[in-house]
């Protein structure tokens, strides 16, 4: 379901971005793909720096990927506009513009839709969605090999952390079991009878 949501979302993306052009695409597409980088990697120190009573909320590691990618991600699009997309207008031939405009937009839409799936994947809607560990895991395993290339250029050479293990770490945090609504009963009441009054 959510490989086909994600295909979806790329189809919907590809009509974006044949719409603005190679240039903008690409400058937005590397916002996304940086943005979405920040979250994964910058949650579980986030999250390890936050006190005991904010890291225990149900929803901890949904809401700060939310908030590091939409943070990353305006700050580095505001960055792209003023610095690149407002002040240059960059042309292409037309079939560049499509052809590769496409192929950018698609991969963009279908990571955005993967990390939106991962995100509600980590909130209790995740089970009512239906959405499975497995094909969140699938569809973030096709950025792997960008995740890791931006690693291993900003990161030190002996952190040895890799895309796969910061999203199955994500993954296995276990959500808390639903609980009995009323705890404090463990056994139905018996009902009464006349002669015990």
């Amino acid at each position: 379901m959510v490989l086909l949501a994600g295909i979806l979302a790329g189809g919907l993306c590809i009509w974006f971005a044949v719409k603005i052009g190679f240039y903008e695409t690409w400058a937005m597409l590397f916002n996304i793909v940086m943005a979405v980088y920040i979250a994964l990697f910058l949650a579980q120190p986030v999250m390890d720096f936050l006190p005991e009573e904010a890291s225990n909320i149900r929803c901890c590691e949904a809401l700060t990927l939310t908030v590091l990618a939409l943070g990353s991600f305006l700050t580095l699009y505001g960055l792209t506009y003023i610095l690149f997309t407002s002040q240059f207008k960059v042309t292409f031939p037309k079939l560049f513009d499509i052809l590769f405009a496409g192929l950018l937009g698609f991969f963009g839409g279908f990571l955005l839709l993967s990390f939106a799936a991962l995100i509600i994947f980590l909130t209790p809607f995740g089970g009512y969605a239906g959405i499975e560990d497995d094909s969140v895991e699938y569809n973030m395993s096709s950025a792997y090999w960008l995740f890791d290339g931006i690693h291993s250029i900003v990161s030190s050479p002996d952190n040895e952390i890799i895309t796969e293990k910061v999203i199955k770490q994500l993954l296995n945090k276990s959500q808390p079991a639903t609980q009995d609504k009323n705890h404090q009963q463990s056994e139905p009441d018996m009902p009464t009878r006349p002669n015990d009054t």
